[in-house]
């Protein structure tokens, strides 16, 4: 075999094997004990949104991810004066997105945007950085903790946190006939439709009952946001 075929079929087979080892592991298998909140602020009415709702429609699917990442779909009501109002968004929910702007010191909102446990915020199509930083946010201890059962929340918080119960709708699909994704079929996962705030922020080891229909719980500190646990009805159990 000819010198130069020999060295460009070792460069060749280097950069494979360089390309396999750099490709990262399953998101499943970087995650620490800790679940991870990601909350995605979306519209229909925007056509960024779609890569990052398929992109939490694949997580929310993943059975290996089941309770170990929670992810909640906040559809925002201020694309709905566009073309096409989105039948899931809501003032609320606006404005849960501009409270973080406030705390995470930012100049404005934006579509798609993840939030990880409350602490921190990017594009949310932007599948690396959002599994580099759902793998930081599970590698970090908490002392507080939720867990449900029996339709009883389990709470252990060190510090003064609201309890909060979110209803959410695992799949919908939506023809829009108007707007920037006018024409298009989208399929939306892990849609909130009902937040429900449980009493007065709690400190200690509490229970409290889990409202109808809810499904995923949250312990978020009432001044920055963070949230210190969350739980899920979803969540594996230690034989799965």
């Amino acid at each position: 075999m000819p010198r130069l075929i020999v060295i460009c079929t070792i460069v060749l087979a280097s950069v494979f094997v360089f390309d396999v080892a750099s490709e990262p592991k399953p998101l499943a298998k970087r995650l620490g004990p800790t679940p991870v909140v990601v909350e995605l602020f979306t519209s229909q009415g925007c056509s960024s949104c779609p890569p990052a709702d398929e992109l939490l429609g694949r997580i929310a699917h993943d059975p290996a991810l089941r309770g170990r990442v929670i992810p909640l779909a906040f559809h925002v009501d201020y694309w709905d004066h566009l073309g096409w109002r989105d039948p899931f968004s809501s003032a609320d929910w606006s404005q849960r997105q501009l409270n973080y702007v406030r705390v995470l010191g930012l100049s404005s909102a934006y579509t798609p945007q993840a939030v990880v446990n409350g602490t921190r915020e990017l594009v949310g199509s932007e599948e690396r950085k959002l599994f580099d930083a759902i793998e930081a946010a599970s590698k970090r201890t908490s002392s507080a903790s939720c867990s449900i059962s029996n339709g009883m929340i389990h709470i252990v918080a060190p510090r003064e946190v609201q309890v909060i119960a979110f209803t959410v709708d695992e799949e919908k699909t939506t023809n829009v006939a108007r707007g920037e994704n006018g024409g298009r079929t989208l399929v939306n996962f892990a849609v909130v439709r009902r937040l429900t705030r449980l009493g007065r922020p709690v400190s200690g080891r509490v229970e409290m009952v889990l409202p109808p229909e809810s499904s995923v719980v949250l312990l978020q500190d009432t001044r920055t946001l963070e949230i210190l646990a969350a739980c899920s009805v979803n969540a594996r159990s230690a034989t799965d």
